[in-house]
């Protein structure tokens, strides 16, 4: 459960949130962990909350968002049908595609995965011109203390074309914690990163101890035991 200070400072955040912009606000989260801690801590009783189930961090992405394409690629990644993919990330975002918010809040964490996950919900905003207001809540997914930051749409779409179609860095101002996000981001796609190095100088221990091990070393990134273990598979196939 979360601590009782950091509930009230969310309950305060939802209510500034709806005396401003009523019921026309859409709640996105950084996947369905985080979305089943919000039902358990009863945040989710007012405007709507959807998760992004996705690793955008992983596997090939297309220019236009959600499309076929996008669809297709992303599924064939996660090694999973398109109907699979469709029922675990598109179904719950239909209330993005299919209706209009004042204002559109966003719930992530300061960690590479998430980060490049919202750069894609930027881009995504974008891509649609969306024109509302957007604010990032920055979450200690410890904790779940937050930092609120108000998040002005304006290159995103062209910064996730050069970072995760074109794989280079980009030369255009975004806030610091996406910007932190795709300097991990570009290390993290190269064969050999420290990841990869580490796993590699500790082969022989158990893969449970391992995985813990990974966990603790680089918090950074972010990166749950689904990753970590295709990693593992990879470089034991080597």
């Amino acid at each position: 459960m979360i601590d009782l200070s950091y509930r009230s400072k969310i309950k305060d955040f939802h209510s500034k949130m709806n005396h401003q912009f009523g019921s026309k606000i859409l709640n996105i989260l950084n996947g369905q962990v985080m979305y089943e801690v919000f039902q358990t801590n009863k945040f989710l009783e007012k405007g709507e909350y959807i998760p992004f189930n996705e690793a955008m961090c992983s596997h090939e992405t297309s220019v236009a968002i959600f499309s076929d394409e996008f669809i297709n690629l992303r599924a064939l990644g996660h090694k999973v049908s398109i109907q699979e993919y469709k029922n675990l990330t598109m179904t719950p975002l239909k209330p993005l595609f299919e209706k209009e918010y004042k204002c559109i809040v966003l719930w992530f964490g300061d960690d590479m995965f998430c980060q490049i996950n919202m750069l894609t919900v930027l881009a995504y905003l974008e891509q649609v011109a969306y024109k509302g207001k957007v604010f990032f809540n920055m979450v200690n997914e410890m904790t779940y203390e937050i930092e609120t930051t108000e998040i002005f749409l304006s290159s995103y779409k062209k910064v996730y074309q050069q970072v995760l179609i074109d794989h280079q860095f980009p030369h255009i101002k975004v806030i610091p914690s996406i910007f932190q996000g795709i300097k991990l981001y570009l290390k993290y796609i190269k064969v050999d990163n420290e990841i990869v190095t580490y796993i590699r100088e500790n082969e022989d221990r158990s893969q449970n101890e391992l995985l813990e091990n990974l966990f603790q070393s680089f918090p950074q990134y972010g990166l749950g035991d689904v990753q970590y273990l295709k990693i593992i598979e990879t470089i034991s196939k080597v």
